[in-house]
């Protein structure tokens, strides 16, 4: 078995494009312990100014990217791109590159990938199939009356990993709506904002694994503690939470599994059926917020979650009994099958 896996240059600094190295740590010890022979690719920077604009020229990329498949000749594409120097909207198009050199490619598909990172599409879906989630509306850079609510939170709608999110981002009035809208707008290069109704509550992440025949199947539910909270502080996963160590929120905000007083098995359910509402392939995490009456609400779909060693998905995996190199010889067989290969 030859796996090409194909990653991005991390940005340094940003931690949440440098957890792709350990990622690759990960998968490259597993491929070993199964005698899996690899070849790893980087996407490098790609950035240059064109009339003034940033652009990013990817055909000499694609070029060398193409002959390196042609000679190596990999059974699977191990798909760890998360962008190029945070070029979030367009990202999914590599892994359309990759689907279109025809070898099976691990992780959800292009078209699956282009809807789960986009806020706003990813909650039109789950609306229209009546999953249970937080009213919210769009902000595109014109005034609109707000009729989620307060209080609500404020998401940048084409950022993964918690990228833009901090407690300012949960407001309390029109007044401090409208600063917060202006300033991410602008942040975040005039990509749309999703404002969604703020849930006070806990929050829950399911694992799901593709196994034999396309199979998924659910990890134990963790929950993401808020220990040493203070009354005033927002209880969400910020960037602070899942990056700055050292920080009090990454220090305070652990997770455990199978609490007793939780519904665990709709939460299970739920996951699994945005799973088939997504057409998720491979590995993917639900995000559920239970607000203070009991009620389930999914915030957020994440197809192909970080798997670095220290990761929520890879330690719902082990709780649930499974080992690391589990994990990335599922990931691998499933691409094999989505494809109609045989496995080895």
């Amino acid at each position: 078995m030859k796996v090409a896996i194909v990653h991005e240059e991390v940005t340094e600094g940003y931690p949440d494009t440098e957890d792709v190295l350990e990622e690759i740590g990960l998968i490259t010890e597993s491929l070993s312990k199964l005698d899996y022979d690899y070849s790893i690719f980087q996407i490098n920077d790609c950035k240059s100014i064109r009339s003034g604009r940033d652009v990013f020229n990817l055909s000499n990329v694609l070029s060398s990217m193409l002959s390196w498949f042609e000679a190596y000749n990999p059974d699977v594409i191990f798909n760890m791109v998360e962008g190029n120097k945070n070029t979030a909207r367009l990202f999914p198009a590599l892994t359309a590159f990759f689907e279109l050199t025809g070898l099976p490619v691990t992780g959800s598909p292009y078209d699956v990938l282009s809807t789960t990172t986009d806020k706003v599409l990813a909650k039109s879906l789950m609306m229209a199939n009546c999953v249970q989630t937080p009213p919210a509306q769009v902000y595109a850079g014109r005034d609109v009356e707000v009729v989620v609510g307060f209080p609500c939170i404020v998401k940048p709608s084409l950022e993964d990993g918690s990228v833009g999110i901090d407690d300012n981002c949960v407001v309390y009035d029109e007044g401090q709506l409208n600063i917060v809208l202006r300033t991410m707008y602008q942040r975040h290069n005039r990509q749309r904002l999703l404002i969604e109704q703020y849930i006070k509550g806990r929050e829950f992440n399911v694992s799901i694994i593709e196994r034999e025949e396309g199979i998924p199947e659910a990890f134990p539910v963790a929950e993401i503690l808020f220990n040493n909270w203070p009354v005033d502080k927002p209880r969400i996963v910020s960037y602070k939470a899942k990056w700055d160590e050292g920080s009090f929120e990454y220090d305070n905000t652990p997770r455990m599994f199978n609490a007793e007083d939780v519904p665990l098995k709709q939460m299970k359910e739920l996951a699994l059926r945005c799973w088939d509402i997504f057409s998720l392939r491979g590995y993917a995490r639900a995000d559920l917020r239970m607000d203070i009456s009991g009620n389930l609400h999914v915030i957020e779909i994440n197809a192909n979650p970080c798997i670095a060693h220290w990761s929520g998905f890879v330690a719902a995996a082990k709780e649930h009994g499974y080992s690391e190199v589990d994990v990335i010889r599922m990931i691998i067989d499933a691409a094999l099958q989505f494809i109609g290969k045989a496995l080895p």
